[in-house]
């Protein structure tokens, strides 16, 4: 049985990477908000330094629109929210998330750009093919893209955990080497214990996976689910608290940040538009 200690070197030499961000690292305090974004900032600098390519995909645009409008007319009534208000808080936060990212990596010189798609964007090859070239052209010209699900005119992020799904989606897509998902644990807990590495995903490891602890919708389960779907792709999985000081770059350094979950027997590729259709929208919602 392999260690995880096997695995640092290929984590290394990951060439294109995808880190996924979800909304508790990007909503509440603002001195909080700030703290992590000056430290991702300097942890994808130098990854990019090391001749890495880096995108992003991040949640949040709900959580920035609810505090938008709370700004502006006050507390909202608690109760649950309907999806035309999700939609409608998306359709308000994007814009202000995008330029708070902008603000932060204009001070380390990287040039960010949008892309925002949903499920009807991978129905065709083609519509698949031109994504795919997007995201390719936009890494030549050393911009950073920045993904998001477009929530303000669909609903699959709500029910697609917070988007972890989507940032494997993302990493299938463009054949990512890695998966970085950032989370407020150390990794997958068993026992209060941290699992260090997972070369499958058992029914057992799923059911001892947690919901949403946070204002996102994902948790535990749907990050170990977006790690086991691009197990067959051969693109390794890693989650890792982002609430930690450099923890990108101490996943790179050292075998005891958070977990990992990869398998050497699977050989990388890239799937197809009717793959990701019929693999990556069949997986478990609960």
């Amino acid at each position: 049985m392999k260690t995880r200690k096997e695995f640092l070197n290929s984590i290394q030499n990951s060439k294109l990477i995808v880190i996924k961000i979800g909304s508790a690292r990007v909503s509440g305090e603002e001195s909080k908000i700030n703290d992590f974004l000056y430290d991702l900032v300097g942890d994808i600098r130098n990854l990019r330094d090391q001749g890495k390519e880096v995108i992003l995909v991040s949640s949040g645009a709900i959580a920035q629109g609810k505090k938008l409008l709370e700004e502006k007319r006050g507390n909202i009534p608690n109760g649950k929210t309907t999806l035309a208000e999700k939609q409608a808080f998306a359709a308000m936060g994007q814009n202000k998330l995008l330029n708070l990212y902008e603000s932060f990596f204009s001070r380390v010189n990287i040039p960010i750009a949008q892309i925002l798609f949903g499920r009807k964007d991978l129905n065709e090859e083609k519509s698949f093919t031109n994504l795919k070239q997007t995201f390719r052209q936009l890494l030549d010209w050393g911009i950073l893209p920045i993904v998001n699900e477009n929530d303000s005119v669909s609903t699959e992020e709500i029910n697609l955990g917070d988007n972890d799904i989507l940032s494997a989606i993302v990493a299938s897509i463009v054949g990512a080497d890695l998966l970085l998902i950032l989370t407020g644990v150390d990794g997958f807990l068993k026992e209060n214990s941290k699992i260090d590495l997972f070369t499958e995903i058992t029914k057992e490891t799923e059911n001892l996976a947690t919901g949403p602890s946070g204002p996102g919708t994902g948790g535990m389960f749907t990050k170990i689910n977006a790690a086991k779907l691009l197990l067959p792709y051969g693109i390794k999985t890693g989650i890792v608290n982002g609430e930690k000081k450099q923890a990108i770059s101490q996943f790179f350094k050292t075998e005891s940040i958070g977990t990992l979950v990869a398998n050497t027997n699977f050989p990388h590729r890239i799937p197809n538009a009717s793959e990701i259709q019929t693999h990556f929208f069949s997986f478990p919602t609960e």
